[in-house]
């Protein structure tokens, strides 16, 4: 009896996988599985070409903040004082770390950034070389200017060329 509750178990197996709906649901789980592969494929290089676009997005941001750094920097005024002076520095080395903080650690940005912070901690110590105590009568016409002309040239030139590494990023040559 054994043999024959045996067959007759094996006989209603091929019976089930002999029938229409098995082979029709199999097939359905096979295209249902692909589609979802492919749906999540297709879903992650989206979300990686949204990311490329607010990454490229960001990088023309900063470029423009930093061309108007650029230009804020390159109309330095002769007769500056002391005060205007230290306040010039200070708004534009607050606005440029601060941008440049995302990219410290690029390979392709850091001998770049690191001029640039070097030049602004440069451009800081001039200005306090020429700090005015006590009269400012004492101090030479020109003296400041003089002393933080170089360091705001050096700034924005260094500036560019982080704006030019920007642009180099986005257009991917």
């Amino acid at each position: 009896m054994d043999s024959v509750s045996h067959l007759s178990s094996n006989n209603s197996y091929w019976s089930f996988v002999s029938h229409l709906d098995f082979w029709i649901s199999l097939i359905l789980a096979i295209v249902s599985v692909y589609y979802s592969y492919r749906s999540f494929k297709e879903a992650s290089a989206a979300k990686e070409a949204a990311i490329n676009a607010a990454t490229t997005v960001k990088i023309q941001t900063i470029t423009i903040e930093l061309s108007e750094i650029i230009q804020h920097i390159d109309k330095l005024d002769p007769k500056i004082d002391f005060t205007n002076a230290r306040d010039l520095l200070n708004e534009n080395n607050r606005r440029v770390r601060r941008l440049i903080a995302p990219f410290k650690t690029s390979p392709e940005y850091l001998e770049t950034i690191n001029r640039l912070a070097k030049a602004l901690d440069d451009a800081k110590m001039a200005l306090e070389s020429v700090r005015p105590i006590g009269n400012s009568d004492d101090i030479v016409n020109l003296s400041v200017y003089h002393a933080v002309e170089s360091h705001f040239s050096i700034i924005s030139e260094t500036l560019a060329e982080l704006m030019g590494l920007f642009e180099k990023r986005t257009i991917k040559i």
